[in-house]
């Protein structure tokens, strides 16, 4: 089918490092399931607000991070981004909500950026391997091996 970024996440997209940039655009040309580009670069002030969060505000809900950007660095807060967080698409609102961060959904895009990251790395088009968050040591089982899950994200390594 293929589909092609909005120009929001095409400016997000803009932010990641080119190897990043070469896969996704590569998949998104790729795949049945439509997706959109969440977040590439992070600034040092979002990544603080995301790591405040179950700290010093929202403290009903859990931390979802343990990266400061300051102390400790994360992927998303180089420049260009060494990472880049998706979400699934679809133009019915409703049906949105429900697939967004579906995990099937996430995979079936996490298997199109794994061939084509191989397919670009194989013609010396990409210097850089990626790493899925819904498989970080990349053994293949997914999820039920992992200590933390973040099937929206993917980093070059």
């Amino acid at each position: 089918m293929g589909f092609k970024f909005s120009n929001n996440s095409a400016t997000k997209l803009a932010t990641c490092h080119e190897d990043i940039q070469k896969v996704f655009n590569l998949v998104i040309s790729r795949s049945n399931v439509d997706f959109g580009i969440a977040e590439g670069y992070r600034t040092v002030e979002t990544q603080q607000s995301y790591y405040a969060i179950g700290r010093t505000i929202q403290l009903h809900r859990s931390t979802i991070t343990n990266v400061d950007g300051i102390v400790k660095k994360g992927k998303h807060n180089y420049n260009p981004s060494k990472a880049i967080d998706i979400y699934v698409w679809h133009d019915d609102t409703d049906t949105r909500k429900k697939i967004s961060y579906d995990g099937m959904h996430l995979a079936y895009i996490a298997g199109l950026v794994d061939s084509c990251a191989k397919e670009l790395k194989d013609k010396g088009e990409i210097t850089h391997n990626i790493r899925w968050g819904g498989n970080w040591d990349s053994d293949g089982i997914i999820i039920f091996d992992q200590n933390l899950d973040d099937m929206p994200h993917f980093e070059i390594v």
